[in-house]
């Protein structure tokens, strides 16, 4: 370092001695002129300086990027591309490494749900899965936020080694199911360098986590569960389509998107699948339920949550159906959720599922009119339900009267 300041130290004593020659010369004598002279000399002085500040900070090594991700403790992205490097250099066809990224789906939603530091605290123990199960195999990092990668030699099937990281990364629970889309890359078959293997196992988990829609499996799943519904009552089956028309309308009006428009459309058609455990005395009973009886009805939606649990690929339409019954004002069951805590699917559902029950006949009272359900809706706006929702739903309806009259 006393090399790279001796110029500017030198530029310094030569600046001061010119200065002073020209005093000398100049024959300052007054106060003032010697007052200028020394501000000059301060000025120069103080130029060189900083030249020297920059040239310290331009001179001086980059610090290195942290290696591991704070939260976690494992291994970041720097990290992984030193070691991707060192693994294509070492890897062949005939003893390859697998590069696996894994995107967590469902995180996004266990955050809303129980908040901030229980999301991670989730991380960290799916973290710590991760290392124990490729301990032995390779490294496990954390990219960013809900992304974590393995980088692994390859000593037997890599479909069974791919499963098995994957698995490390699955967590259910009540409300909730949290399991990776992942994708991967062969080396050296898959690229030459870094970037090559992380952009084709990155297209890869982003190709299959647009494909997971609901599939024709969940659609067969839908028309059992639809089927054992019906048997309940022989006006369930087209009740339950109707109203899943409408919501699928209000939902448009809304903007939904269109994967989760599907999603909501099979969570109105099941949002009810739970009362199937229900005995069908307290369904059918002809008068108002105490409360032992209205305890046990309010169970059916976490009772349907968890029949639709059993299905992977409804594990989202379970999500909204559980709370389809919350309240705006977070009076409703069983979590007691408010405003936006509530999913929009579960707003919508609600709002058509009412109007539905108050148009329609019961064991224990009489259906009212149209009108006076609207009249209904609207006064209920902001506590029992979404004021947006509402004023979208009354549109759809009015559009729909229209519509009827114009035929």
């Amino acid at each position: 370092m006393g090399r790279r300041l001796f110029r500017p130290t030198l530029l310094t004593l030569y600046a001061v001695a010119a200065l002073s020659l020209c005093a000398t010369g100049y024959g300052l004598s007054t106060p003032r002129q010697t007052t200028q002279l020394l501000y000059a000399i301060a000025g120069v002085i103080t130029a060189i300086c900083a030249l020297t500040g920059a040239e310290f900070l331009r001179r001086r090594p980059a610090q290195k990027q942290p290696t591991v991700e704070d939260l976690t403790g494992l291994p970041g992205r720097a990290r992984l591309l030193a070691d991707l490097d060192r693994a294509l250099s070492t890897s062949a066809p005939d003893r390859p490494a697998v590069l696996v990224l894994l995107d967590l789906v469902g995180f996004k939603e266990y955050n809303d749900t129980f908040g901030y530091p229980a999301g991670d605290a989730l991380l960290k123990r799916l973290a710590s899965k991760l290392s124990r199960v490729v301990a032995t195999r390779g490294s496990a990092y954390r990219l960013d936020g809900d992304e974590f990668a393995a980088l692994l030699a390859v000593e037997d099937d890599v479909g069974q080694l791919v499963d098995l990281v994957a698995s490390a990364l699955v967590e259910e629970g009540d409300g909730f199911a949290v399991a990776p889309c992942y994708g991967t890359a062969l080396l050296p078959q898959d690229g030459s360098t870094a970037s090559d293997a992380l952009r084709v196992a990155n297209e890869r988990m982003y190709a299959l986590k647009y494909s997971l829609r609901p599939s024709a499996g969940a659609l067969q799943s839908n028309e059992v569960l639809m089927e054992a519904l019906a048997k309940r009552g022989p006006e369930c089956g087209d009740h339950l389509h109707g109203l899943a028309e409408i919501v699928e309308a209000v939902a448009r009006r809304l903007d939904v998107g269109i994967e989760e428009l599907e999603q909501v459309r099979l969570a109105a058609e099941l949002h009810d699948v739970g009362k199937t455990a229900l005995p069908t005395t307290i369904l059918q009973k002809s008068f108002p339920l105490d409360l032992e009886e209205r305890e046990f009805v309010e169970r059916h939606s976490m009772i349907g949550e968890r029949i639709l649990h059993a299905a992977p690929a409804l594990h989202k339409v379970a999500r909204i159906i559980r709370w389809t019954h919350e309240r705006y004002d977070g009076t409703g069951y069983p979590d007691h959720l408010s405003g936006a805590e509530i999913p929009l699917g579960a707003r919508i559902i609600g709002v058509c599922d009412a109007f539905d029950a108050m148009i329609s006949n019961r064991p224990y009272r009489k259906a009212i009119s149209v009108e006076e359900a609207m009249v209904e809706l609207r006064q209920n706006a902001g506590s029992q339900f979404d004021p947006l929702v509402v004023d979208a739903f009354c549109a759809v309806m009015a559009e729909r009267e229209r519509f009827f009259l114009a035929a």
